[in-house]
């Protein structure tokens, strides 16, 4: 399925990284910005101070082995351009991640946390601390890499990059000669009466790309 990753373009290394080199880096979940990111209960049924104090370091250890990368199924979110890619002057990045991939999972908005007994957690487990999230954030519509390592390799090349409405003529031209060899690029536009975005397509000096470009760094 089609994914994107806004970025900011003062991040020009990172976006490099993501199209070069064809993978995201994965933050440690305690540097997002939800402040209940990773969230948890924990119900015994009858008040076990030493039964609990074991299950929170238990817990919080297996916590924080998990890094996340975070993604969104819309490149035409009004807000997604204006909080992640710096006031629609920043980029979305298209990747490619099949349905059922292992690491990738969509986020559930809800008010409620995750409960844990005194069975023993597991993996799965303690992934769905970060599979969910407030519905204020519902937004967002985000997908999840939840994993352990610090980068996730893309199964495949990303296959866009689109430039927001907002982008200065001369970095998008600067962009376009860097990397149009390897990533299609297009622009988006915004309709300032509706407050909405949406691709207007690639530039007529875009030259189109081949296997082999589209190939480096696979």
């Amino acid at each position: 399925m089609k994914l994107y990753k806004y970025k900011s373009l003062t991040n020009l290394w990172q976006i490099l990284d993501v199209v070069l080199n064809q993978r995201l880096y994965c933050a440690h979940w305690s540097a997002l910005n939800d402040p209940l990111e990773g969230r948890y209960e924990i119900y015994l049924g009858s008040k076990n101070h030493k039964i609990e104090s074991g299950m929170v370091n238990r817990i919080e250890q297996a916590r924080n082995g998990f890094r996340i990368a975070s993604l969104s199924a819309t490149p035409t979110n009004f807000l997604l351009w204006s909080h992640y890619a710096d006031g629609h002057k920043g980029v979305a990045i298209e990747v490619d991640v099949p349905d059922g991939y292992p690491d990738l999972t969509e986020v559930v908005y809800s008010p409620f946390s995750s409960i844990f007994s005194e069975k023993e957690e597991t993996l799965d487990d303690m992934r769905h601390l970060f599979n969910s999230k407030g519905e204020e954030w519902a937004y967002e519509e985000e997908y999840r890499i939840i994993t352990n390592s610090q980068y996730f390799d893309l199964p495949s090349p990303p296959s866009r990059l689109l430039l927001g409405p907002m982008v200065p003529l001369e970095r998008a031209t600067l962009l376009r000669k860097t990397l149009s060899n390897y990533i299609e690029i297009v622009t988006m536009d915004i309709d300032r009466v509706q407050g909405t975005l949406h691709v207007v397509g690639p530039t007529p000096s875009l030259q189109p790309l081949n296997s082999t470009h589209r190939a480096i760094g696979s």
